[in-house]
């Protein structure tokens, strides 16, 4: 990378910002912010990919002839890498790179040999990725300086996105015009550059050696990994002994200098983390989903059920060492998933326990297990549980040695419970530091509310993780029915799970019929993209993090409630009868004093009801004293009118003559006329 002045650098930026202003469409937007970025990093070529939500793919304002648009719904490459973990990475072998995927990290189909990546985000939202690539004619190598680079002026770049897609500014980014925001942007960063100019110059650092110790093992590693590669490629065309016994030789040789300097990369990943990491405020079920999201793809190949529990009552914020503990969780998520074999499973729990302040997190499989005279060794740096262990599995026997004191380190320690063939649990409890007491989900108040889950055998494990979820956001376990067929669904159900198994049209065509919100379990990652457009059905995989879905689908549909008050008790039952097969919940009360009550405490438990089928004759109170008071409380709580009918079967009630009812039903009752009255006292009013 050129050395660049403050002066130059502010003439650079704002070169590019009046370019910008005269720029005519979002092509010569982008041409202009892809060529400062090739100017500052000295590279061939340079791409500005903006988020689609929608679409879930990465754009550039780019000519016809070359490729716009990247689908992330096939998370393949580096560049699906750095979209999933939302993180950066410099890559100077390209194709040599475990993950590279020509169709996703080479779409301008060059001689590519170098590519650094960062991800654009603006208040934890992901706007766009920007990559610098070069190819085997520049033979450029991109190293942390080019990385400091593109953070510098990754404002500028957000700001650009927000030049060519306005609807992209979110609340928390008032609008600003931004042309100002553009100079704004480059203002600020030639500031910081003349600051760092006029700081005396340090010394070389520890850290800085670390660096350079990292860069050149990286650039070992690199070829190595495809020297390993090529060599297995080989060692299944050769037929004779001799030569099979030298590639074999060979392959073991590379695999030793990956492992060794994995260990070595780890190792100054470790010291870097420990100097340079410091508590941060976080949404921890945003944390945690993010984690667990990245090992999505990897479960679902192995086919192991991937279990994920993150509780819902976790304060909605917190302050943590976010890098240490986002260090242990990989660590640990990624040795279970490892060390368990196809078709078992793999559980990530995150149990909040607000008497005592703190937060257990447990990682549990059914892999192969730890005997109980090795569970304390693995914990040493460079131990492993056996050597077939290592032979089979591979690794340097770091990471648990470095989660345990990254544990010690947020005020807890690792422990493990592990049986041979069983499987092993990891788990930590730590103090947790609040910064915003609200549960991250609050309690769900949806009484009539009953869940039926379409199952079978082998999706048992999710569907006690799905019932886990709701026990917690408040539903009874008697509102939880799980079933085989669409035929055992309780005539109440007022929602419908069904497992990828268990969906066919004959599902949907129920669902449909009976007006029931319908969401489906994807058993398979990413085999019901399509379905997502289908309406009236949600889909969600068990491959990750739910909770948020499963709450709005509780939160959603409330149950309506209608109170009938009559005196006379064979009005009541032929009025439950008419609605019975309606979705609401009825109660019922034969005198004017209980239905006040009722209505009261529906009030008060924040459970109003929407309908009320009043009789104006009854004992205690009448009909027309009982909607005074009813509107008294409702006026004083500052809610809506609720919706009040007249079934006294007396013409004078009718609402054109009495003020206080809405409407009116006469006698004898006719079924299409209550049902009338629900949906119009479930009709929201002008």
């Amino acid at each position: 990378m050129q050395k660049f002045n403050s002066s130059e650098l502010k003439a650079m930026l704002q070169d590019t910002t009046r370019k910008i202003d005269a720029a005519g469409d979002n092509r010569q937007i982008n041409a202009a912010a892809e060529m400062l970025v090739t100017t500052l990093l000295d590279s061939e070529f340079a791409s500005l990919w903006v988020f689609d939500e929608m679409e879930a793919s990465l754009k550039r304002a780019r000519g016809e002839d070359q490729v716009c648009e990247i689908s992330m719904l096939d998370q393949r490459g580096v560049l699906a890498k750095s979209f999933l973990t939302l993180t950066g990475g410099i890559y100077n072998y390209l194709a040599s790179e475990k993950e590279y995927c020509p169709e996703t990290d080479n779409p301008d189909e060059i001689r590519m040999k170098s590519k650094i990546i960062l991800p654009l985000i603006d208040n934890e939202r992901l706007l766009g990725i920007v990559t610098a690539y070069s190819s085997v004619r520049h033979k450029q190598n991109f190293d942390e300086n080019d990385m400091e680079m593109l953070e510098a002026i990754a404002p500028f770049l957000l700001n650009v996105i927000y030049r060519m897609f306005p609807e992209k500014q979110t609340e928390e980014a008032p609008e600003i015009y931004l042309s100002d925001r553009l100079k704004e942007s480059s203002n600020a960063i030639s500031r910081q550059i003349e600051a760092n100019e006029q700081a005396q110059p340090a010394p070389a650092t520890s850290d800085e050696t670390l660096m350079f110790l990292a860069n050149t093992v990286h650039d070992i590693r690199t070829p190595a990994n495809a020297l390993f590669g090529f060599l297995e490629l080989l060692e299944g065309q050769v037929d004779n002994g001799r030569l099979l016994q030298y590639v074999r030789n060979a392959k073991e040789s590379a695999r030793f200098i990956n492992e060794l300097t994995t260990s070595i990369l780890d190792r100054v990943s470790t010291q870097r983390e420990r100097t340079l990491s410091k508590p941060l405020r976080i949404t921890p079920a945003k944390f945690f989903a993010d984690i667990t999201n990245i090992f999505s793809a990897n479960m679902s190949d192995k086919a192991l059920a991937y279990l994920v529990y993150i509780d819902p009552a976790l304060p909605k914020e917190i302050t943590v060492d976010a890098a240490k503990l986002k260090r242990v969780i990989i660590n640990l998520i990624g040795n279970a998933y490892k060390f368990t074999p196809t078709g078992r499973s793999v559980e990530l729990a995150v149990v909040y326990e607000p008497d005592g302040g703190t937060i257990k997190i447990a990682v549990t499989d059914t892999g192969i297990g730890i005997a109980e005279e090795n569970q304390q060794a693995i914990f040493r740096a460079f131990e492993q549980a056996t050597d077939e262990t290592a032979a089979t599995f591979g690794g340097t026997g770091l990471g648990l040695a470095i989660s345990a004191q990254y544990v010690h380190d947020l005020g807890g320690k690792l422990e493990l419970e592990s049986e041979v063939d069983k499987g092993s649990c990891f788990f930590f409890t730590l103090p947790l530091q609040t910064a915003n007491t609200a549960p991250s989900f609050a309690p769900v108040n949806n009484p009539g509310c009953k869940i039926a889950i379409l199952m079978d055998e082998t999706n048992l494990p999710t569907s006690k993780n799905i019932m886990r979820y709701l026990l917690r956001m408040g539903l009874p376990k008697s509102s939880i029915i799980a079933i085989r067929s669409v035929v055992q669904a309780p005539s109440d159900a007022t929602h419908l799970i069904a497992f990828q198994s268990s969906y066919n049209e004959q599902v949907h065509a129920y669902a449909k019929e009976k007006n029931l919100p319908l969401t489906v379990m994807e058993e398979r990652f990413l085999s019901m993209a399509k379905t997502q457009t289908i309406p009236g059905v949600d889909v969600i995989s068990q491959y990750g993090y739910y909770a948020s879905t499963l709450h709005a689908m509780l939160s959603s549909r409330s149950v309506p409630k209608v109170l009938v008050a009559d005196d006379d008790r064979i009005n009541i039952e032929l009025i439950k009868a008419i609605l019975e097969e309606e979705f609401c919940m009825i109660e019922t009360a034969q005198d004017g004093q209980s239905a006040i009550d009722l209505l009261a405490r529906g009030i008060l438990d924040d459970q109003p009801y929407s309908l009320l089928l009043l009789d104006n004759h009854m004992p205690k109170i009448s009909g027309n004293d009982v909607v005074r008071e009813l509107r008294a409380i409702e006026k004083q709580h500052s809610l809506p009118p609720a919706y009040v009918v007249s079934i006294s079967g007396d013409p004078k009630a009718a609402a054109s003559d009495n003020p206080h009812f809405d409407a009116y039903v006469g006698k004898p009752f006719n079924k299409k006329e209550i049902k009338r009255m629900l949906k119009a006292a479930l009709t929201p009013r002008d």
